[in-house]
């Protein structure tokens, strides 16, 4: 798998001194190493939860046709309990690919250091975010931890988790796109793909 960001040198800067350009390429190499860990990671969430949820729902349906009893009881309870990391696997690995909603009238009225900064400004805000809601997650799955589902007897918590864990890969990746900012510039700013773009 390629990783999703380009790590080539950025053209127009000042060459950093040698040591300073092996830490800083020590870095990047380290980011991409971690974002692809975490790419592979949240793609295995999806395959496993995607099938998991398609074979649930298929095998419900053909149940209603074949069983006496109509389907299965369990078979509402499982994609509730298994949609919420499916969803937060994706949402995490679009952060990654740049492909999520960005309006940027301000950002092109700026110049290469303005941008930088902004860039790194916002991206501070959006951890700060995603940590503060991982927190929240985790104090509310405490809560609702008591509640169970009442076929599975799965906690009310699961859902949480899922948003906790979710938020802190979010806050992950945002970290290491503003990393390539700071060390590249404003371009190592993930671009979607061309198909991913609206017209």
């Amino acid at each position: 798998m390629e990783a999703p960001f380009h790590t080539t040198p950025v053209p127009g800067g000042t060459a950093p001194p040698s040591g300073e350009k092996a830490r800083r390429s020590g870095l990047i190499v380290a980011a991409d190493r971690l974002d692809r860990g975490v790419a592979l990671l949240l793609q295995g969430v999806l395959l496993l939860t995607g099938t998991a949820m398609m074979a649930v729902l298929t095998a419900n349906i053909v149940a209603r046709y074949v069983l006496a009893t109509g389907g299965f009881d369990w078979s509402e309870e499982v994609p509730q309990q298994i949609f919420p990391w499916f969803i937060m696997a994706g949402v995490a690995l679009a952060v990654q690919h740049g492909g999520h909603i960005a309006v940027e009238w301000l950002l092109g009225r700026l110049g290469r250091g303005g941008k930088r900064l902004l860039l790194l400004a916002g991206h501070g805000l959006v951890i700060a975010a995603y940590v503060a809601l991982c927190w929240q997650a985790l104090s509310v799955a405490e809560i609702v931890a008591i509640e169970h589902s009442p076929v599975l007897g799965l906690p009310g918590s699961v859902g949480y988790w899922s948003v906790a864990a979710g938020c802190a890969l979010l806050a992950l990746g945002t970290f290491t796109i503003a990393l390539r900012i700071a060390l590249l510039g404003p371009e190592a700013l993930p671009q979607p793909a061309p198909e991913e773009i609206p017209t």
